[in-house]
């Protein structure tokens, strides 16, 4: 089970998805990816779908944002997931290649983290204070 302790100061959500700092999990990564491919297919599904799609307008509006925030969620938590393995959060640039990026991804989802404190933070899924 996660362990989301915060001490009670705000929810983890935005230091999961925007912070550079601290480790996760791979439970928590995959559910992170999960959320950001999610969100990017939605998109997609309605650019794709043309003027049938329901929201077409809006997403061809706002999607260059979307498509860039999702970018940068998914280097905050791949940086996360690179520390708990006790690697630099730089490798994480790799999700920017092509097909490379799916190959990184998987790579770094199936990692076994560093067991107890690393140079990165004292233990995975807890923001760093």
């Amino acid at each position: 089970m996660p362990n989301f302790n915060t001490g009670g100061r705000r929810s983890p959500l935005p230091w999961l998805l925007l912070s550079l700092r601290g480790r996760i999990s791979r439970a928590i990564y995959w559910l992170s990816y999960l959320l950001i491919v999610s969100v990017q297919s939605a998109l997609l599904a309605q650019l794709v779908g043309a003027e049938e799609a329901s929201l077409h307008r809006l997403a061809a509006s706002i999607g260059p944002v979307v498509l860039f925030a999702t970018i940068y969620c998914s280097l905050a938590v791949s940086v996360k997931r690179l520390h708990d393995v006790g690697y630099s959060g730089f490798l994480a640039i790799a999700i920017l290649i092509p097909f490379l990026n799916v190959a990184f991804a998987i790579w770094v989802g199936i990692l076994p983290g560093t067991t107890g404190p690393n140079a990165y933070g004292d233990a995975p899924d807890v923001a760093p204070s």
